[in-house]
């Protein structure tokens, strides 16, 4: 989010890794309803139902927020030199499912991403 600071996001990597996400209300509320609802057991995933690739992710983003992004990605090379191994964590992507906590009959505050930036724009950049 640094480059954001400056008025522009990047891409990384090919664009195509699929980026779990979540808003933080519905992290909140997951966690609450685990604790109160004695039927959930194992381990669940908390991101959102939306499957998103890292582009798509940027270009709502920038949508959103009226950011600039810049139209060439970020090769996957200067990420490895910049954050070593950490790099894999941006670069692989993860297509992860929500849909056990659907199940259990949770239903999401913030379902796609365009509502959740929009939620939470006018923090986004502060830190």
């Amino acid at each position: 989010m640094i480059p954001a600071r400056f008025g522009f996001l990047v891409r990384t990597g090919s664009g195509k890794q699929y980026m779990p996400w979540i808003h933080i209300d519905d992290l909140c509320k997951i966690y609450l309803k685990s604790i109160e609802d004695n039927s959930m057991n194992g381990a669940y995933n908390a991101v959102a139902p939306q499957h998103i690739t890292h582009n798509e992710f940027i270009k709502t983003l920038g949508r959103v927020t009226d950011k600039f992004v810049i139209p060439v990605n970020i090769p996957s090379f200067i990420l490895k030199l910049a954050l070593g191994e950490m790099a894999n964590v941006v670069l692989k992507g993860s297509r992860v499912s929500g849909e056990k906590i659907i199940n259990e009959g949770y239903e999401f505050i913030f379902p796609e991403l365009e509502g959740a930036i929009q939620e939470i724009f006018p923090t986004l950049f502060s830190r």
